[in-house]
């Protein structure tokens, strides 16, 4: 192993941190998974799992924001159909 292949996940967790730091979460993303892909020590390992886990996008909260548009839209549809029948 080259001194090289052992900093290469190292820097790639930098970077992802800064991109995380920054709000680029799909940048963050792509950097931990590719200092995961590249076998690196445990505590390495364990802190580009922590920033996925981070990064990780909030499933719930687009559900429950996609169930409140449609929501919204079917009340202005009740107040376009309502009031185009006196």
């Amino acid at each position: 192993m080259k001194a090289s292949d052992s900093s290469e996940p190292v820097e790639a967790l930098r970077r992802a941190r800064q991109a995380l730091t920054a709000g680029n979460a799909v940048a963050a993303r792509r950097l931990a998974r590719h200092a995961l892909a590249s076998n690196p020590r445990e505590p390495d390992a364990a802190e580009a799992r922590e920033l996925l886990r981070r990064a990780d996008v909030a499933w719930p909260l687009l559900v429950y924001g996609a169930v409140a548009a449609v929501c919204f839209l079917l009340l202005v549809l009740l107040a376009i159909v309502r009031s185009a029948h006196p």
